[in-house]
């Protein structure tokens, strides 16, 4: 591994690598970072192709199996790479507190020499002190020129250094948003979930608005557990991406969708009457209805998918914990009045 490259192109690599290594369950180790860093750069074809067996025989990558495949094409040197990257991120730090107090420095000196100069005009008041007025002039147009430059110099390295931090810290950003995203439906994840809702219900309790409608739709694939009995998890898997296509399809960015766990999602949004909102649900329960799932090698094996739902309509000052266990309670009237339909919850 060539390790006299930039930080942003360690930056790029770190944005593929670590995604994958949360799709297949990877721990964020050192040497884990080490394989997959060399998997993206595709600088050692032996090691991405073992690491492809790897992955399709078990779907994923265990510690035992991650320090057997570094033994055998990685070295030491590559488990310090990142700490090369940290010590550089810090000597960056470093030179700008360094450039920062130079810089600073000349300021002082260039004040001093301001009042300095005031003071020495202020006792040249006759006519005879022309040459010692010249000369304070132009004492003060060289010190005016040094801090210029010192001034446009410290410009140039800040805007380098800003740079190379701004890289480092979007590299250090991608496991927080990779923790945000639930890697097999592409949805946010329930973690995320239960931060964002105390800040949907609280924004819209700051700036209530008449003329709009905040809502929390829960809903759940009906059946779920019988996928995953009658066909297996890889397939359960494969029924929540088809349920996800569909929902992507039927949603905006203006409207929050996670995965609440299993098989059942959450979709925080605004519209403008309560109207709206069942004719935006509706609209994703009738593209689910129409998804059939069907076993490989079996066309007779077909299995309906549809999905049931529960609206909680986001009152002034609700509690977020409040609002969840509304959608909850109406998603379970839904199943109990016989699926694939939509229910309200009453106002309390």
């Amino acid at each position: 591994m060539n390790n006299a490259v930039s930080l942003a192109h360690s930056a790029q690599s770190l944005k593929k690598a670590i995604p994958l290594m949360v799709k297949y369950r990877i721990p964020v180790t050192p040497i884990n970072y080490a394989i997959w860093y060399c998997y993206i750069e595709g600088s050692n074809p032996s090691l991405n192709a073992e690491l492809d067996q790897v992955i399709e025989q078990n779907k994923t990558c265990t510690q035992d199996k991650a320090k057997e495949i570094f033994d055998k094409h990685l070295t030491n040197d590559d488990l310090i790479f990142f700490q090369k990257k940290t010590e550089k991120f810090n000597r960056t730090v470093e030179q700008i507190q360094q450039d920062i107090n130079v810089t600073l420095n000349h300021s002082k000196s260039f004040t001093t020499s301001l009042v300095d100069s005031q003071n020495e005009l202020s006792t040249l008041t006759n006519a005879n002190s022309y040459n010692e007025i010249l000369s304070c002039v132009e004492r003060l147009t060289d010190e005016s020129i040094i801090m210029q430059d010192y001034a446009r110099e410290f410009q140039t390295k800040l805007a380098i250094a800003y740079n190379e931090i701004k890289d480092l810290k979007r590299t250090l950003n991608i496991p927080n948003e990779v923790a945000d995203t639930d890697s097999l439906t592409g949805f946010y994840s329930r973690a995320k979930f239960d931060k964002d809702i105390k800040k949907f219900c609280h924004e819209y309790s700051e700036k209530v608005n008449e003329h709009s409608q905040a809502v929390l739709i829960m809903f759940d694939i009906d059946h779920f557990k019988r996928f995953n009995d009658d066909f297996g998890h890889q397939k359960g898997d494969e029924v929540l991406k088809l349920v996800a296509k569909k929902v992507k399809e039927n949603t905006t960015e203006a409207e929050n969708v996670y995965r609440y766990g299993g098989g059942e999602f959450c979709i925080t949004a605004y519209f403008d009457s309560i109207n709206d909102i069942i004719t935006f649900a509706d609209c994703i329960r009738l593209a689910i209805a129409k998804l059939a799932f069907r076993k490989k090698h079996d066309v007779t094996a077909t299995r309906a998918i549809s999905a049931s739902f529960g609206l909680a309509i986001l009152r002034p000052f609700t509690n977020s914990l409040v609002l969840v266990e509304r959608a909850d309670r109406a998603l379970n009237i839904a199943k109990t009045h016989g699926r694939n339909r939509i229910e309200i919850a009453p106002d309390i």
